[in-house]
């Protein structure tokens, strides 16, 4: 049984008054809707699939206030998790998480990986100029574009976003069921409600509504630098952790963590401190245990084997407990393949 979801063509009233809070008077089922512009060429653009990163409603509501009586290019617009949204989570218990049941996704199938599966049937019968997801960051990181297919046109996407740039490949994010169909990034827009990063995603998504097409040639390393996510840190669940070195944890970090997000770790930088073997697990993107070639445990202090940069490192536990402590960054330029 597919999850229940709504179709409209056009807002409906109330919609630039709305917050988080109240979206379900206005959105009780997550909802795609279609927006018909000058431009045929639609731009599909989601927005809450993580309950609490609501930056991406504040922008909606913005930039379509600007553009009510003349939008530039059509637009496919899919609200997600509205149950959560409301209670400014992430997921609720209970539920997938929306942004790992995408088409290609490696979880068993459910009623809201199939309702995925027929938003990507309905937006590929559509002509598309480009698909954008927006998302938010818990802990302190540069706004940057990810991209799990580095195509020119998705270099260029993400270029037009900030000069750094993420390829990743998590199976079943909403970005890479359109991969082969139209360019395709996800936004990562700061912490949530960051005036900055509000303002930074309205700049962008008013160049995809004005952009005739997206150059065909590579990005300069200038204006694009491209880095490389192939490492997931996770906790297991039996292990305590704190941010705090003195604390009674089996796990601790200093409480400055968020600082080290793009910042490069040395073999030699302390990563964090323990009191058991295998406090945390590493896996690649194959979802294969790396954890021994990557990290080590001396006199209580954990290292890092290889210089790597941390991205999406938080303090917030329930987000660490629901989707990862980070994830480990390369220079995907030292092993990039001509394309």
């Amino acid at each position: 049984m597919i999850e229940k979801f709504d179709r409209l063509h056009g807002l409906p009233d109330g919609f630039f008054d709305i917050s988080t809070a109240n979206i379900r008077t206005l959105f009780p089922n997550p909802t795609l809707i279609q927006l018909d512009g000058k431009d045929p060429n639609f731009l599909f653009i989601s927005i809450l699939l993580h309950g609490n990163e609501y930056t991406g409603l504040k922008v909606m509501q913005r930039v379509l206030a600007e553009h009510a009586q003349d939008l530039p290019r059509s637009i496919l617009l899919f609200i997600g998790n509205v149950r959560a949204a409301e209670q400014g989570r992430r997921f609720l218990p209970g539920q997938v998480d929306f942004n790992r049941c995408w088409p290609g996704h490696t979880l068993e199938s459910s009623p809201t990986s199939q309702m995925m599966q027929r938003v990507i049937e309905i937006a590929h019968g559509l002509p598309l100029f480009a698909a954008i997801d927006i998302h938010n960051n818990t802990g302190k990181n540069p706004h940057y574009a990810c991209i799990t297919d580095p195509t020119l046109e998705n270099q260029n996407l993400a270029a037009r976003f900030n000069r750094v740039g993420m390829v990743y490949n998590h199976r079943g994010v909403c970005t890479m069921a359109f991969n082969g169909i139209c360019p395709a990034a996800t936004l990562e827009c700061g912490v949530p409600g960051d005036p900055k990063g509000i303002e930074h995603a309205c700049r962008f998504l008013d160049d995809m509504l004005t952009l005739d097409e997206l150059p065909h040639t590579k990005p300069t390393r200038h204006a694009l630098h491209l880095v490389e996510s192939h490492l997931t840190l996770n906790i297991p669940e039996h292990v305590s952790f704190a941010f705090d070195p003195a604390a009674d944890a089996d796990l601790r970090f200093e409480n400055d963590i968020e600082e080290r997000n793009f910042t490069p770790i040395d073999p030699h930088q302390v990563f964090g401190y323990t009191r058991v073997a295998r406090p945390i697990s590493i896996t690649d993107t194959d979802g294969h245990d790396v954890t021994d070639d990557i990290m080590r445990v001396e006199e209580g202090k954990i290292y890092l084997n290889n210089t790597l940069m941390p991205a999406m490192l938080t303090r917030d536990k329930l987000v660490v407990r629901q989707d990862c402590l980070c994830h480990l960054l390369q220079d995907y330029l030292a092993h990039e393949v001509e394309l």
